[in-house]
């Protein structure tokens, strides 16, 4: 049955449920609901897809369960109230928006709680947070974990949540997505009259309630506003049914193609304070995060710097950003190092599977001043070289600004793999000139191996934003000069190898519109001067302004060249004002020396929901001695700013 037809069929009801049958078809298409509500469907043919049952098939007792009754089998997104956040995501309206002083979900002892920003009996649009009366839309609480939906799959899910109130609202739990038209996934519950709420489902197009005057409970028949509600969802053998504190709520058979979806909550108009969260599905996977929001207490963890030490660790460095000190810095933060800043380190004897559960700080601890730019560079001797700076900011119309003349450039060194630091070295001196502050990172320097330039340190630099220069040190890093800067404007990064004929190669992105590509630029005096930039190998596309964010570029010990670039940029739509970044990431690989590349692989290769483009923000390589490339990078299952996530190609 299409949608018209199922239009034709609800107007046709009896004449009490005829106005709210019209209200429920307007109903969906603003408000994208609450996943986790699905009732059941009419006894005759008031559904256009699969089903229905017969009465005895909607009795519980013959309902399918084949999962773990104590719920311990599969994963706690959420428990007694604490988000695992490597698990679960809470995004809200004001995450990009600093008009105000708080965020949209708020942690309270018993769960997360939604503020909504929304004047729910305006005069004027005036009289919303921010003057945006469709504030209440961007709200949501994703799974990070993607589960199968569909026929021959098994899929269960629980969650307590409390519902703020039935009037004039609705929320709803988020499925699936067709992968061909687009078209969601949702049971909700439609709050437009407090008298009797219903339940209703959007099955990709196609929308249905429930019929109270055929047994079917209403929503304020199982759920009290202010009380918490059990919700279940389960998905197994073709057979959807979902149950609210125990009652059989909805009900009917899913047609159509398997799909991958991060099952959501969305309170739409509503209040909602989530208290927890549980998914089971032996399909069910996530991306592999090395560190993630919230950890050891830092907001966001961003700009990975990666060290492969003598004994076979893999060392990761990043930025820790607390603390906020108003809404611009918790906004700031979202991006840059903004206020209450330190350098982290988490370490791997596993070759990256799994990291050390601690997270050691190495500058910063007990600061509320900001270090940033972590690089690194590991030599032949098997010291680790630091650096990093401080570099203080302040808030202006808005906005996050460096104090560039206040920059302090910095150098640790580790002489036992990582476990212990040598006191700051200042280096500031020797690589800050007068074109704006200077950006070490994220990413690692080399050390050179041909004979002219035997084991010299190259560290790549980006000036003001624009301009890229190496610093160079032959002493080990006891001091340092700075290189010719590369030619043009507008360069964002540089990533450096030594190829196997003694000369560097340069991987360049920048700002500018076009081209549309990486550049490289090559030396061959050890890093002294650089050719001008080039466009990189056609094969190494950069899709819709790619090349505008950062690349990693790494050797491995058989001479292969490794370019891993975003290939793709989005911005998040359900976001208010959300910042663009790269999506799509893929690894390219050359074997003559960068001079071509092979079609590139995706570093996420895992089936997920349509259009999914991994997202990706700053990141950097390393090769292990059996050729595997480590990356690391921004990354989540929404945007970069989740955390620091691990790939081996």
């Amino acid at each position: 049955m299409n949608k018209q037809m199922n239009m034709e069929i609800l107007s046709g009801r009896k004449d009490k449920y005829t106005a709210h049958g019209r209200t429920l078809l307007g109903v969906w298409s603003f408000f994208l609901a609450l996943v986790t509500l699905f009732s059941g469907c009419y006894k005759e043919q008031h559904f256009g897809f699969p089903g229905p049952f017969e009465e005895e098939q909607r009795m519980p007792d013959s309902l399918p369960f084949p999962f773990d009754e104590n719920r311990e089998a599969g994963v706690w997104l959420m428990r007694n109230g604490e988000p695992n956040y490597d698990k679960i995501l809470f995004k809200g309206y004001t995450d990009f928006f600093a008009a105000g002083d708080t965020l949209s979900w708020v942690k309270e002892p018993n769960g997360m709680r939604l503020i909504p920003h929304r004047n729910y009996y305006p005069i004027t649009n005036a009289d919303h947070f921010g003057g945006n009366p469709n504030s209440f839309q961007f709200n949501w609480v994703h799974s990070k974990y993607f589960v199968p939906v569909g026929p021959g799959k098994s899929f269960y899910m629980y969650t307590r949540l409390t519902v703020g109130t039935f009037a004039g609202t609705a929320f709803g739990l988020f499925l699936g997505v067709n992968w061909e038209t687009g078209q969601n996934f949702v049971l909700g519950m439609d709050g437009a009259s407090a008298i009797a709420p219903m339940f209703f489902v959007d099955l990709y197009g196609t929308t249905a309630s429930v019929d109270p005057n055929q047994g079917w409970p209403t929503v304020n028949e199982v759920i009290v506003p202010g009380i918490p509600a059990d919700i279940e969802v389960v998905i197994h053998d073709a057979l959807f049914y979902v149950k609210v504190n125990g009652t059989l709520c909805f009900q009917f058979k899913l047609p159509g193609d398997l799909f991958y979806f991060t099952p959501q909550i969305r309170p739409w108009r509503n209040f909602i304070t989530v208290h927890d969260y549980y998914i089971e599905s032996s399909d069910a996977f996530t991306v592999d995060y090395a560190m993630h929001e919230y950890e050891q207490g830092y907001n966001r963890i961003q700009a990975p710097a990666l060290a492969l030490a003598a004994n076979g660790d893999l060392l990761l460095f990043a930025e820790g950003r607390s603390n906020p000190r108003s809404a611009a810095e918790r906004i700031a933060q979202q991006t840059m190092p903004a206020g209450d800043t330190d350098i982290i380190m988490r370490r791997s004897s596993s070759q990256g599977t799994s990291w050390d559960e601690s997270i050691a700080v190495i500058a910063g601890q007990g600061s509320d001043q900001t270090y940033a730019f972590p690089q690194v560079v590991t030599t032949s001797e098997g010291r680790i070289v630091l650096h990093y700076s401080a570099l203080p900011g302040h808030v202006q119309n808005n906005s996050y600004v460096f104090d560039a003349s206040q920059q302090r450039v910095y150098q640790v060194v580790s002489a036992d793999n990582g476990q212990t630091w040598s006191a700051p070295v200042e280096i500031t001196d020797q690589l800050v000139t007068n074109t704006g502050y200077v950006r070490s990172g994220p990413g690692h320097g080399i050390e050179l191996r041909s004979a002219a330039y035997r084991n010299r340190l190259v560290m790549p630099l980006v000036y003001g934003g624009t301009q890229v220069r190496a610093a160079l040190s032959d002493d080990g890093g006891q001091s340092w000069r700075l290189s010719q800067p590369i030619a043009g404007n507008n360069r964002l990064s540089g990533a450096v190898i030594e190829l196997d004929d003694s000369r560097l190669m340069m991987v360049l992105g920048h700002t500018n519109t076009t081209p549309r590509n990486r550049l490289v630029a090559y030396s061959s005096d050890g890093g002294e001067t650089w050719t001008a930039p080039v466009n990189i190998s056609a094969v190494v596309g950069t899709g819709d302004f790619g090349h505008m964010f950062h690349a990693a570029a790494v050797k491995s010990g058989d001479g292969s060249v490794h370019l891993i670039t975003p290939t793709n940029r989005e911005s998040d739509s359900q976001t208010y004002n959300g910042p663009a970044y790269g999506v799509t990431p893929m690894i390219f690989s050359s074997t003559d020396g960068g001079q071509s590349f092979g079609q590139g692989a995706p570093l996420f290769n895992r089936m997920a929901y349509r259009t999914y483009a991994a997202p990706i923000g700053a990141m950097d390589a390393v090769a292990l001695a059996d050729g595997t490339v480590i990356i690391v990078g921004e990354g989540g299952i929404e945007s970069p700013r989740e955390g620091i996530v691990v790939y081996r190609k």
